[in-house]
C-alpha cells in the first residue's frame, strides 16, 4: 500500500493538531440550532465528525460536493445521546444526468430536555436528565456536478430549535427559532485521496421574541484517503473547521477486514477538539457488513464516565 509523503504529512499534521491546538476559548462560543453540532450517524461520530471530505450519504450534512461518487442507498441512524436525549437521522442519494449530476436529501431530529437551560443550547444539553421538552431539526436537499475535474455542490437546509420548558421551571424561556441556511462545497482528487473545502451554514443570524441565535457559519477544509491492501481496507479522514472565535481540527481512522465477498468488519477511532469541556476528544466505533446491509456503532465519551451510543443501518 503506497501513500505519498505529502499525504502522510497532511494526515499527521491534522491529527496531531487535534490534540495540541491551543484554544482561543476553553469551549466553543454558543451557536445553534443544536442539531448543527450533533454527528449525523454512527460513522461520522466514530470518526470525530471529520466529514468535509467524507465518502458516503452523510456528506449531504457536511459537503454536498462529495455526493459525487458516494454509493446510492438508504441510511437510518439512531443515537442515545443522554438520559433524556435521542437523535434520529436518515438520508439517501440518487445519481444520473449530465456532468455526473448527483442529488441527495437528509433529515435529522434531536430531542432533549431544555428545562432551565441557557440559550443558545450547548451540546452539553443532551446530557441533561428529566423529560424531553425540546426538539432541534434539520432537513436538507442538495446536488453536485463535475466541472473540469472539480466536484462542485450546493445544499439548502431548513433548521429549527423548538422548546417548551415544563411549567414548574422558574422563569421558563420558550424557544421557537426557524431559519434557512445553505452549504457550498468543492472537492478534487489530490495526493492519492480527496481534498475538499466547504462553506457551511451560510445565512443570517436569527432573532425571535427577543432571543438571538448566532449561526455557526464556518469554513471546513479536509482531506481523506481510502486504500486497500489485500483483505484489509484503510480509511483516513481529516478536517479543520474555523468560525469566529473557534478553530477545531479533527481526524479519524478506520481499518476493515473482509474474509469472504460481501462480509466484512470495520474498526474506527477518531480524535478532535471537542466543543465543550464535558466531552472527551476520543471517539470509537465499529461496523459489520453482510451483503447489502451494514450495521454501524459509535461510542462518544464524556466526563464522569458518561457516554453516548449510536447505531446506523445502511442498505445498498
Amino acid at each position: 500500500m503506497r501513500v505519498s509523503r505529502s499525504a502522510l504529512f497532511i494526515t499527521a499534521a491534522l491529527g496531531w493538531s487535534s490534540v495540541t491546538a491551543l484554544p482561543a476559548f476553553a469551549q466553543a462560543p454558543p451557536t445553534g440550532p443544536l442539531v448543527l453540532h450533533i454527528p449525523s450517524s454512527a460513522r461520522t461520530a466514530a470518526l470525530a465528525n471529520a466529514w468535509v471530505a467524507g465518502r458516503d450519504q452523510d456528506v449531504i450534512f457536511h459537503n454536498p460536493a462529495q455526493l459525487i461518487g458516494a454509493r446510492s442507498g438508504f441510511d437510518v441512524s439512531l443515537a442515545r445521546l443522554g438520559p433524556a436525549s435521542t437523535m434520529v437521522s436518515m438520508g439517501s442519494i440518487y445519481t444520473g444526468g449530465k456532468w455526473s449530476a448527483t442529488f441527495g436529501w437528509g433529515a435529522q431530529l434531536v430531542g432533549f430536555n431544555a428545562d432551565a437551560v441557557a440559550y443558545p443550547y450547548s451540546p452539553d444539553v443532551t446530557r441533561a436528565e428529566g423529560e424531553r421538552s425540546g426538539t432541534s431539526a434539520l432537513f436538507t436537499v442538495g446536488g453536485a456536478i463535475v466541472y473540469k475535474g472539480f466536484r462542485v455542490g450546493a445544499a439548502a437546509k431548513y433548521v429549527s430549535d423548538i422548546a417548551s420548558p415544563a411549567p414548574t421551571v422558574l422563569n421558563p424561556v420558550r424557544i421557537n427559532q426557524h431559519m434557512l441556511l445553505a452549504d457550498v462545497g468543492v472537492a478534487r482528487n489530490l495526493f492519492g485521496g480527496a481534498a475538499a473545502v466547504a462553506f457551511q451554514n451560510i445565512g443570517r443570524h436569527s432573532r425571535d421574541g427577543g432571543v438571538t441565535l448566532p449561526i455557526p457559519r464556518q469554513l471546513a477544509v479536509g482531506w481523506s484517503m481510502v486504500r486497500g491492501a489485500g483483505p484489509f481496507d484503510l480509511g483516513v479522514f481529516t478536517q479543520v473547521a474555523h468560525r469566529k472565535g473557534w478553530t477545531a481540527p479533527a481526524a479519524g481512522v478506520e481499518l476493515g477486514y473482509g474474509w469472504i465477498e460481501g462480509y466484512s468488519v470495520m474498526f474506527r477511532a477518531g480524535v478532535r477538539r471537542p466543543e465543550t469541556d464535558a466531552e472527551k476528544p476520543v471517539s470509537l466505533g465499529a461496523a459489520f457488513t453482510m451483503d447489502r446491509l451494514t450495521v454501524e456503532y459509535a461510542l462518544r465519551l464524556f466526563d464522569s464516565g458518561r457516554s453516548s451510543n449510536g447505531v446506523t443501518l445502511r442498505w445498498r
